[in-house]
């Protein structure tokens, strides 16, 4: 038998965006939005009680994301689990809250994960990585979609 062992962790991303609390909560609530920053969902309910469910090949290898959305409150919080796969291997369990706090050139969002990793399948520093990729694409799309009363700020 292969030894067993779990690695938790917690990181925090901070990142300030040039659009509205309300913009940037609908990037993450909306299919069609979310689906130009993030892999898109094969499955997207976007309540408490919600799915977000994608499943996805990489070089022969398939990635599972299952999230489960445990909070929602509208362009100020959202908190999810999560578990990510891979091929038949659970890699990882994690709690996520993502905050959006008004700023003064929009939206400060605060992204954090709790998480715990299985048997060295995955890494903490990996997953961190990732997500502050994403965080940079989502900025990148609203910067790219700014609106002309926020670009006035």
């Amino acid at each position: 038998m292969n030894e067993r062992s779990v690695q938790h962790t917690t990181f925090v991303i901070e990142r300030t965006y040039g659009a509205s609390p309300a913009r940037v909560f609908a990037a993450w609530a909306n299919p069609e939005a979310k689906a130009q920053w993030f892999p898109k969902a094969d499955e997207f309910d976007f309540r408490v009680g919600g799915r977000e469910f994608n499943r996805g090949t990489h070089e022969g290898v398939t990635y599972t994301y299952d999230a489960h959305y445990q909070d929602i409150v509208p362009d100020q919080r959202i908190a999810y689990t999560y578990i990510m796969d891979r091929d038949e291997t659970r890699i990882s369990v994690s709690v996520t809250t993502v905050e959006f706090q008004k700023s003064a050139t929009g939206t400060r969002l605060i992204y954090t994960e709790q998480g715990a990793f299985f048997d060295g399948e995955d890494k903490p520093e990996y997953r961190e990585q990732g997500t502050k990729s994403f965080l940079d694409a989502l900025d990148a799309v609203l910067q790219r979609e700014r609106m002309p009363e926020e670009s006035k700020h």
